[in-house]
């Protein structure tokens, strides 16, 4: 991994020790890199970079910039070490192999094994291993036969075929020995969907500098090649695509090639040089993570009375705002969604809030932000529930607690504090669903739990 600088979320690496200056062309491309996104992707501090929430890869001036979350799960490796040392590697290594398997988990995506196998013999930065990911998953797909459907067709042929255009025809081409204006179906591989992969193998190998992946793009563009490699591809492209028996199977690798096109940021340099960033929200992303998991896994985590009880993402159902303005019909102000509501709309039995932030060694829960707690409040008397439980990730060396019920002063609301364990192998998830469950137990014992709830065993 020459060239490559490793930095862990919200971690501050000096200049000097990366054999940079404030004034290095590299500090500079990063400053237009921020902007073309128009997010922080990277603090560029007067003595140094600072990781902000963003996580991922940006690749600039020959150097490329990893950005990994604090999830690794090695025991031998810390964050904390010193940069380059083995234990700071060990820690990237296993922090990226992680990082897929919480965005599998978080943006659900559908991997065979044979890709995810592919991950133990990956030692690139995390967007060489997501490559590699889709790399392998589409090939494999190729492999057992192109995916073909009826494309139309619109042409000028000696003879007709399908549909003759007739008023069309002497509108634009009245000589008829130039030929017929005639539209048909015809079943190739040229279809929208092999268009998605043609453009993300393009724009691959372009970025990608691991020679195993390089030389499997290679092959999926010589598959591709009768393909038309289009100039962009929207959002709305994207939607209009469809899934059935004939195609599912390339269904995980276009949730792959859809997650890279969207996710790029190129900004063009002098010369023809590019630089690229592809990064994730990290507050976001465990967000989606902790929603994803329950709902995946609601039967083994909650109590057997509640496994049916719907599960409602950000008040998509349930709107609530903070302010009604007086008179009516005023628009209401200040807008609620909370990340969770475990039950029936409007009767929710607990309110879920995640903070991916990180919590200090000792009495975490002292540390809730004033902000969160009111926020919590607002989410409780809105909602009319009770129960609120308010989940950070575990900061590696913390004392382990169990949840901590912080009672509302005269009222009967209790903000419960608790943390998840990301520092372990995230591809085993029984350990993690027993966390979870856990979790829920101890906060409704401290409440009484209700005589007729029944936990899994």
């Amino acid at each position: 991994m020459d060239n490559v600088i490793t930095l862990f979320e919200r971690q501050t690496i000096p200049y000097q020790s990366l054999g940079l200056t404030a004034s290095d062309p590299l500090v500079e491309i990063m400053e237009r890199l921020n902007q073309n996104s128009g997010k922080e992707l990277i603090r560029l501090e007067r003595k140094g970079l600072r990781a902000t929430q963003f996580v991922g890869v940006i690749q600039a001036g020959g150097r490329t910039i990893q950005i990994l979350p604090k999830i690794d799960c090695d025991p031998e490796a810390n964050t904390e070490a010193v940069v380059g040392s083995a234990s700071y590697e060990r820690a990237a290594v296993s922090a990226s192999q992680n990082f897929l398997h919480l965005l599998t988990h978080a943006r659900h995506l559908k991997l065979h094994n044979q890709s995810l196998a592919s991950l133990s013999t990956n030692r690139g930065t995390w967007l060489e291993m997501l490559t590699r990911l889709f790399a392998v998953e589409l090939l494999t797909q190729l492999q057992q036969g192109f995916h073909q459907d009826y494309v139309r067709r619109e042409d000028l042929l000696p003879y007709v075929r399908g549909r003759w255009n007739i008023a069309r025809q002497f509108s634009r081409q009245p000589n008829l020995t130039q030929g017929l204006d005639v539209s048909y179906d015809d079943y190739l591989p040229d279809t929208l969907l092999n268009r998605v992969f043609r453009l993300a193998v393009d724009r691959l190998q372009r970025v990608t500098r691991d020679t195993q992946n390089r030389q499997i793009l290679a092959d999926l563009e010589s598959w591709l090649q009768p393909v038309h490699l289009p100039a962009q591809l929207s959002s709305v492209d994207l939607d209009h695509i469809e899934f059935n028996r004939l195609n599912e199977r390339f269904y995980p690798a276009f949730q792959l090639a859809r997650l890279l096109l969207e996710g790029l940021t190129v900004q063009l340099l002098a010369g023809g040089q590019r630089a690229f960033a592809f990064v994730f929200d990290m507050d976001r992303l465990f967000e989606q993570f902790i929603a994803s998991f329950l709902q995946t896994y609601s039967r083994l985590i909650l109590p057997e009375e509640w496994r049916d009880l719907p599960i409602e993402l950000q008040g998509s159902i349930s709107k609530r705002h903070l302010v009604l303005p007086m008179p009516l019909p005023e628009k209401p102000m200040f807008p609620l969604k909370p990340d969770i509501l475990l039950g029936l709309p409007g009767q929710p039995n607990l309110i879920i809030d995640t903070k991916n932030k990180a919590l200090p060694l000792k009495q975490s829960y002292r540390a809730v932000a004033e902000g969160d707690a009111y926020q919590m409040l607002a989410y409780a008397t809105q909602f009319h529930c009770r129960s609120i439980l308010l989940l950070y990730p575990h900061t590696l060396g913390a004392e382990v607690f169990t949840p901590k019920m912080l009672m509302v002063e005269q009222t009967s609301i209790r903000i419960f504090v608790a943390t998840l364990n990301l520092h372990q192998p995230l591809n085993q998830i029984f350990p993690l669903i027993q966390e979870f469950r856990n979790i829920l137990y101890s906060t409704f014992s401290q409440v009484g739990l209700p005589s007729e709830v029944i936990w899994p065993a």
